[in-house]
């Protein structure tokens, strides 16, 4: 049998998610990471506008989140920690709540809003400029 990551997708509200997968790849400020077993410990600070992907978790085979701003950490132990200001799982993203959030952010010129409704829209599988 393979090795398993154990991933845990926080906020400082509660936990997001939290399970076994074979694969993690998360948005950071230097460029996207991708850690499978094995992995060197790393601690990485997300992007603001992070999607991060869990491949080979879930029956489905993957858990997407929309994830804002704070740390990717991985332990030798094979443990990855996603550590968000803010995060939610792609299904529970309102697509026409967060592109009204687009349109607002755009028109307002809030960056950071801005990168929180892309990243919501990525999650959720749309191409988002």
């Amino acid at each position: 049998m393979s090795k398993k990551l154990f991933v845990e997708i926080v906020s400082p509200e509660r936990e997001i998610w939290a399970g076994e997968g074979d694969m993690v790849i998360a948005k950071t400020v230097d460029g996207e990471i991708g850690v499978q077993p094995g992995h060197v410990p790393v601690l990485a600070v997300l992007a603001h506008d992070a999607v991060v992907r869990v491949l080979g978790a879930r029956e489905t085979g993957e858990v997407v989140a929309a994830a804002h701003s704070g740390f990717v950490s991985v332990s030798g132990e094979g443990r990855v920690s996603i550590l968000a200001e803010t995060a939610e799982l792609a299904e529970d993203i309102d697509v026409d709540r967060a592109r009204t959030a687009l349109t607002s952010a755009s028109e307002g010129g809030d960056d950071i809003a801005l990168g929180r409704a892309r990243s919501r829209l990525r999650a959720v599988g749309e191409e988002v400029a």
